[in-house]
C-alpha cells in the first residue's frame, strides 16, 4: 500500500476539466461538501448542489457564483427518493447529464451511545443518511451515465468502515456498507466508462466532530486535515486520470499515481483498508 501525503494538486497545479463536465455535490453546505463544490467550480464543472437548508444552500451557490462557477440547486432530504430524482433531473436540463457524483452528506444521530443504550431511530437515521442516500443519488444518475458510457461516482467514506469503534455502531456500520456499495457499483459498471470510488476524507473538524469535541469524547488532536485536500483529491478524482482505481477506498494522504500503477485487473479489491490506531477503538464514545 502506497500512503504518501502527495495526493491531489496545489491551486496552481490544478487541472481543468472539459467544459461538459456536470457535477452533483450533496451535502453541499457542510464543510467538506462546500469545498468539494468549489474545487470542482474552479476546475470549471458545472456544479448542481443538494442540501437540507435552503438559506445555507442559496449562501454556497452564491458565493460559488461570485467567483465565476456556473451552479444550480435543489433543496431536500438525500433518504428522499423524488429528492434524488429531481436534482438528477434539474441538472441535466440546466446543464446537461452529470457526469460526477459526489456523496458527500452523512451524519451520525446515536454517537455516544453503546448498542444496548442506543435509541434505534436515531440509529437508523443514520443509515438513512449514510448508506441509503448514497445509493439513491447513484441509483438517479446511472441511467444516463450508462447510455453516456462515462461517469464517475464519488462517495465521501470513513476509515470507521474498517473497524468496530465502541460507542459509534450507527456511524461503523453504515459506513462499512458505503465501502461496499461503491465497490459494487464498479464491478456493476466495469467496461461501461462508469467509476465508482469511496474516500477518507481524513480528519477534518465538522461541524459534527466540533460538538463531540465540546461533548469531551473525542480530542481535537484527532482533526488535523484540512477539507480543501479532500476536495482537491476529489477533483483529481474526477478529471479521470485515475479511473483503473475503480473500486478503491482510498485515503486522503494517498498517492493516487503511485496506487494507480500499483493496481491489479482484481475489479473488487480494496486498495487502502487499515486498522485504526488504538485510542479510536479502545476509548468508548460514550
Amino acid at each position: 500500500m502506497v500512503t504518501a501525503r502527495t495526493a491531489g494538486t496545489t491551486d496552481g497545479e490544478r487541472e481543468n476539466m472539459a467544459d461538459d463536465q456536470v457535477a452533483l455535490v450533496t451535502g453541499a453546505t457542510g464543510t467538506i461538501g462546500k469545498a468539494i463544490a468549489a474545487e470542482l467550480g474552479a476546475r470549471g464543472a458545472a456544479l448542481m448542489l443538494t442540501g437540507r437548508r435552503k438559506d445555507a444552500l442559496d449562501d454556497v451557490a452564491a458565493e460559488l457564483r461570485e467567483r465565476g462557477a456556473r451552479v444550480e440547486t435543489a433543496v431536500g432530504d438525500v433518504t428522499d427518493p423524488a429528492h434524488a430524482e429531481d436534482a438528477v433531473a434539474r441538472a441535466a436540463e440546466a446543464f446537461g447529464p452529470i457526469t460526477t457524483l459526489v456523496n458527500n452528506a452523512g451524519g451520525a444521530s446515536a454517537i455516544g451511545t453503546s448498542v444496548a443504550d442506543s435509541d434505534p431511530l436515531a440509529w437508523r437515521e443514520t443509515l438513512l443518511v449514510d448508506t441509503y442516500g448514497p445509493y439513491l443519488f447513484a441509483h438517479a444518475v446511472l441511467p444516463s451515465m450508462l447510455r453516456e458510457r462515462r461517469g464517475r461516482i464519488i462517495t465521501v467514506a470513513s476509515r470507521a468502515g474498517t473497524a468496530a469503534i465502541p460507542g459509534a455502531s450507527d456511524y461503523v456500520v453504515a459506513k462499512t456498507a458505503v465501502l461496499r456499495l461503491a465497490e459494487n457499483i464498479a464491478v456493476e459498471t466495469r467496461g461501461t466508462g462508469v467509476v465508482a470510488f469511496s474516500l477518507h476524507p481524513g480528519g477534518i473538524l465538522t461541524r459534527l466532530n466540533e460538538e463531540q469535541v465540546r461533548r469531551g469524547l473525542i480530542p481535537r488532536e484527532r482533526f488535523p486535515d484540512s477539507p480543501e485536500a479532500a476536495a482537491r483529491m476529489v477533483g483529481e478524482l474526477a478529471g479521470g486520470r485515475y479511473d483503473v482505481l475503480s473500486g478503491a477506498f482510498l485515503d486522503v494522504g494517498d498517492d493516487l499515481a503511485a496506487l494507480a500503477g500499483q493496481r491489479t485487473d482484481e475489479p473488487t479489491r480494496v486498495l487502502r483498508v487499515v486498522d485504526l490506531p488504538e485510542p479510536f477503538t479502545a476509548r468508548p464514545m460514550y
